[in-house]
């Protein structure tokens, strides 16, 4: 399914956020670069699990769950790269934290989804 694999990714891209937050926190300040960078990757990629979450709502209509939790997770996303650029340091660690938290989830519940259409009377 599409949604695994973009939400997957997504989930991983945050990790790499995580990953170069630290190293710009010990002191490496040319990975300001590469995490500014790597911001608008998630951006893309949580742009693509909209698009797959649509798609599956598209085919299932009685499954809006990863509709809903995929765009806001999107919204999220602006509002960190918003924070991010306007160094609000605390609030754009806090909101990190927790993307990392809600793509985990997201993945974990689509990895789980049996997504069979519902039987209807014929």
């Amino acid at each position: 399914m599409l949604l695994r694999i973009v939400a997957a990714l997504a989930c991983l891209e945050t990790l790499v956020q995580g990953l170069l937050a630290g190293l710009l926190l010990n002191g490496d300040v040319d990975s300001i670069d590469a995490h500014g960078f790597n911001a608008y990757v998630f951006e893309i990629l949580v742009f693509l699990q909209v698009v797959a979450a649509v798609l599956l709502w598209r085919r299932n209509r009685w499954l809006r769950w990863p509709l809903l939790a995929a765009v806001g997770i999107l919204v999220a996303a602006f509002v960190q790269t918003f924070l991010g650029l306007e160094s609000s340091l605390a609030a754009h660690a806090a909101l990190g934290v927790a993307l990392c938290g809600m793509e985990t989830a997201l993945v974990l519940q689509a990895f789980a989804l049996r997504a069979e259409t519902p039987v209807t009377a014929a």
